[in-house]
């Protein structure tokens, strides 16, 4: 399949999971999801190394098809001539590029470079595309983050070396639903500048058509960061004794990062947004369906009731509120109550003297007074009761020789 078609195939996908409301026209909750859109689009690039940082370097390019260009002037202090990462997601015209130091600086394996999108928070990742404006690396890697907090871990390998590079064999399809394949696919010197490589995280991948219901997918397209990792240089062959200006025409240099991709709301939300006094970046879920959190990943807090589940084509699995008689403002997941009641909604911090897990009966040591209707301390005195509970008169059960409501009075000196 060649990468127009793959393209095509991921635009599909991006249609078939196009963002819609949460509610139909009825009222009914829906899997809903915020629109589908290139996440890198002026994102900040981080790369670990860039031309021109330490002075003006030459680099001399070739042609799409391997004619010597004149040679040029990389300079990062030069608005004409820089090449910095962010280069990589704007929509200059001119087309722009980010660039490395050449061979002859020191960038030649086992030396690696890597470029870093921060999205700041979770996306559903679909496809991610890379163009070139070099020859496209014989090794390179892409890698994500699933949380800030986690470890980079990898989505994958392209190399013509796979077994070697990577210690992977090449292969062109994953036998598991979260395996990241070496695949040399993507690995021909030529063309030498202009060359396109899509991945898609769902294509031919065990399990897709059942995304619904296979966490380990969804887990497999969630990325709050994306890394490309250059590990190797395509050559003619010729860098051990072409000279100088040979080693001026091989470094790393990218036009364009795109990826394909929708704020991740765990289908409970429309839209992504930046809530007031909050990094111009950093996004949360407009979250619908009772639903909280930066993802819509719980419940709100009176809406307990049943267990929190992403929604899906079949069901909105909208969060159900607890049963709290309006004697408490929040209530906890019992999964215990909810296997033997079907309701699993523990409220907490009853008002009023309440207690059970829906502020349903008064507390111990407490009656329902009936002129009222309000849960009152029995107050039975600990030293003339038999307990401290009352009956539902207010009347204290006393011991013998003692007497009265709460039990205060001797018997013996009435």
């Amino acid at each position: 399949m060649n990468s127009l078609s793959i393209l095509l195939y991921f635009g599909c996908l991006a249609t078939i999971f196009q963002g819609q409301d949460c509610y139909d026209d009825q009222g009914n909750a829906q899997m809903c999801s915020p629109p589908f859109v290139n996440a890198a689009f002026n994102r900040s690039v981080q790369a670990t190394n860039t031309c021109g940082q330490a002075g003006p370097t030459e680099f001399c390019p070739f042609s799409r098809w391997g004619q010597p260009l004149p040679c040029q002037v990389c300079d990062a202090q030069s608005p004409r001539t820089r090449h910095p990462p962010q280069m990589t997601t704007d929509t200059e015209f001119p087309r722009t590029w980010w660039q490395s130091d050449t061979m002859l600086d020191g960038i030649r394996y086992p030396v690696v470079i890597n470029l870093t999108l921060d999205f700041k928070k979770a996306y559903d990742i679909t496809y991610t595309n890379l163009r070139f404006q070099t020859a496209i690396p014989e090794s390179f890697a892409i890698y994500k983050k699933t949380t800030e907090s986690s470890d980079w871990t990898p989505y994958q390998f392209f190399s013509a070396s796979c077994r070697s590079t990577y210690g992977k064999p090449g292969r062109r399809f994953p036998t598991t639903a979260d395996e990241a394949i070496c695949t040399n696919q993507y690995s021909d010197l030529f063309p030498l500048t202009g060359g396109r490589v899509p991945f898609s995280t769902l294509g031919s991948r065990p399990g897709a058509f059942s995304f619904d219901n296979n966490p380990v997918l969804q887990e497999w397209v969630t990325a709050s960061a994306i890394r490309i990792s250059l590990t190797r240089m395509n050559t003619f062959g010729d860098e051990d004794f072409g000279g100088d200006t040979v080693l001026k025409s091989y470094y790393y240099a990218i036009s364009d990062i795109s990826v394909g991709a929708r704020c991740k709301c765990n289908g409970h939300a429309s839209e992504c947004y930046t809530p007031d006094g909050q990094e111009s970046d950093r996004e949360v879920c407009r979250c619908q369906h009772n639903t909280a959190g930066v993802d819509c990943e719980k419940c709100l807090p009176m809406y307990n009731d049943k267990p929190w589940a992403r929604a899906t084509s079949s069901s909105a699995n909208q969060c159900q509120r607890c049963e709290c008689n309006n004697k408490a403002d929040s209530c906890s997941f019992d999964q215990d109550l909810y296997q033997r009641t079907g309701r699993g909604g523990r409220c907490v911090d009853c008002r009023d003297n309440t207690d059970g897990p829906h502020c349903e009966r008064c507390k111990d040591n407490h009656y329902l007074r009936s002129s009222d209707g309000r849960c009152t301390p029995c107050d039975c005195d600990p030293v003339g009761s038999d307990t401290l509970q009352c009956d539902g008169t207010g009347q204290c059960q006393c011991k013998s020789g003692y007497t009265g409501e709460k039990c205060t009075r001797s018997s013996s000196t009435s």
